[in-house]
């Protein structure tokens, strides 16, 4: 490395990327953007979906070669795009999307992630995986000989942390790294961050849930349309402010208001005692026209509910009729054929086809709508995806674009519209606006209140208080796999859904809700091995 390699006068800067711009075809995602990092700072970086966050940190990390610019690691200039050279200079990244080679165990992919030094013996990895996690402090119970492929998505999300933590790294990559994670692991991972910046460490901090990075972040800086706003520091900015410079405009988090609703009530789902494995007996009704909220602490079987009602897994006991019909729940096609379908919270492996285009995506449940005689017609076709990606705001050059190369906000999307399309009776929503910016969880909401007000019936699932409160007609509150209250519409805020769910039975632990937010007690109702 030459001298021209080394820069002068860097003290304290982990990460500096000066005049990067980058453009992908007429898209300019980049456009002569600086950003630095210090060591021992969480410095957060926000924006809409498509505002650049990825790119920048595919540059920073050497996947992404820039047009123009410089990116320096450690003092020291990233010459080439490599993500050899990048961590070989003290960079690491936990992707979104898990870089875990899932067919491979823990201990393997831990041995991966680490440098040539620091790996130990090939035989000794089981005890050196254990060992390892154990200092991590994420509360990551793992098996070392446990596929990777078989973690939950949570799991999955804390392990890609720690094993970016493998390499010691100078600076640290977080890529949206709590979108899958309960109140309890965000606390897990928040101490392991707060950790690395007490030992130096530069942490790069990319989110769309703005508590956690007015609480986690020394400074922030707002990235739009692909230009770098301005970079605060956190005490000086408010979220209300914050969500201002992201969208780029006057902003009042509003959710759309209900229309009005028939005189006669038509109830469209009817669920009697039912039971399953995690949760049960269940029973509650949905309304043509209403939104209703499922609430409570993760863990307490909303999940295995959704799963069971979609036909995924066969019910142990009690019955569900849907427009008059009983099912059997036996299969996910008798549920869809009865007008239930799920929206689930897992969309890259459970909702879409990545490398499918948006068209395919969206009409692959609902092709009976445009087809005659067993042709299909695609005129039809493409005016009916036409006007939902209009309806949506879904951001795209084509409706053959392939889903992987849309941003997580246009994806969930497309993955909504599969849904709106087969026009179901009833829809369940689990965490519908997970890992989505600002501005597409509004377009998501008005879409969703759109279909209720046409006739459908929503299940919502969410973490999210003010999103339940604000969106909802009412909120059923789980806990131990049990409804254990509803709250209705002219009661609903986010204090009363907070409190209706740490009051609940092991809802809440360590006197935190399951939100995460530090609550006041409600009141009492009642006085050594190797390979």
């Amino acid at each position: 490395m030459n001298g021209n390699d080394l820069r002068e006068g860097s003290t304290g800067k982990v990460l500096e990327l000066t005049g990067v711009s980058r453009q992908f075809g007429a898209v300019r995602a980049l456009t002569n953007v600086d950003f630095e990092c210090r060591a021992g700072e969480v410095h957060a970086l926000v924006g809409e979906n498509g505002s650049g966050k990825s790119t920048l940190l595919g540059i920073a990390s050497g996947f992404v070669e820039p047009d123009t610019g410089e990116v320096w690691i450690g003092g020291k200039r990233l010459r080439t795009d490599s993500p050899a050279l990048a961590r070989k200079l003290g960079l690491a990244i936990a992707y979104q999307d898990t870089s875990l080679v899932q067919a491979e165990p823990v201990k393997n992919n831990l041995f991966l992630a680490a440098a040539n030094g620091q790996r130990p013996p090939y035989w000794n990895r089981k005890r050196w995986a254990r060992k390892l996690l154990g200092e991590f402090d994420l509360e990551l119970e793992l098996f070392p000989d446990s596929p990777a492929g078989f973690l939950t998505l949570a799991e999955r999300q804390l392990f890609e942390v720690a094993k970016a933590l493998v390499s010691n790294p100078k600076v640290l990559l977080l890529d949206e790294p709590t979108t899958a994670l309960g109140p309890d692991e965000v606390e897990a991972l928040h101490r392991t961050v707060k950790a690395c910046k007490e030992r130096g460490v530069g942490i790069v901090y990319v989110s769309h849930r703005l508590p956690e990075i007015m609480e986690i972040a020394d400074r922030i800086t707002v990235l739009r349309d692909g230009h770098n706003v301005g970079t605060f520091d956190a005490r000086d900015v408010s979220e209300h402010e914050l969500v201002e410079l992201i969208v780029g405009r006057p902003f009042e988090v509003a959710f759309p208001a209900p229309g009005p609703r028939p005189a006669e009530k038509e109830e469209v789902l009817i669920v009697d005692g039912l039971q399953g494995q995690s949760f049960g007996p269940v029973s509650f009704t949905l309304e043509a026209g209403e939104i209703v909220g499922i609430a409570g602490a993760e863990g307490n079987g909303q999940p295995q509910l959704f799963d069971c009602l979609a036909g995924r897994v066969p019910p142990k006991a009690g019955r569900v009729v849907c427009d008059g019909k009983e099912l059997t729940l036996i299969s996910t096609h008798e549920s869809t054929r009865a007008g239930i379908m799920l929206l689930p919270g897992d969309r890259k492996r459970e909702a879409l086809m990545p490398v499918l285009g948006i068209r395919f995506n969206a009409t692959i449940h609902a092709l009976k709508k445009f087809s005659i005689a067993g042709l299909l017609r695609r005129g039809k076709e493409r005016k009916a995806v036409t006007e939902l990606v209009e309806e949506l705001e879904i951001r795209t050059p084509s409706l053959e674009q392939p889903v992987e190369f849309l941003s997580g906000g246009n994806a969930q999307k497309v993955s909504i519209s599969r849904t709106f399309l087969r026009e179901p009776a009833v829809i369940m929503a689990y965490e519908p606006t997970q890992g989505v910016d600002v501005g597409s969880r509004l377009d998501i909401y008005r879409a969703l209140r759109k279909r209720a007000d046409a006739g459908a019936a929503i299940l919502v699932k969410s973490s999210d208080p003010i999103e339940l409160s604000g969106l909802c007609d009412r909120v059923l509150v789980m806990s131990r796999g049990t409804i254990v209250e509803e709250i209705p519409g002219d009661e609903l805020d986010e204090r009363r859904i907070t409190e209706a769910i740490v009051r609940g039975p092991g809802a809440a632990r360590n006197g935190r809700s399951p939100f995460g937010v530090a609550m006041p007690k409600a009141p009492s109702k009642s006085n050594g091995e190797s390979e």
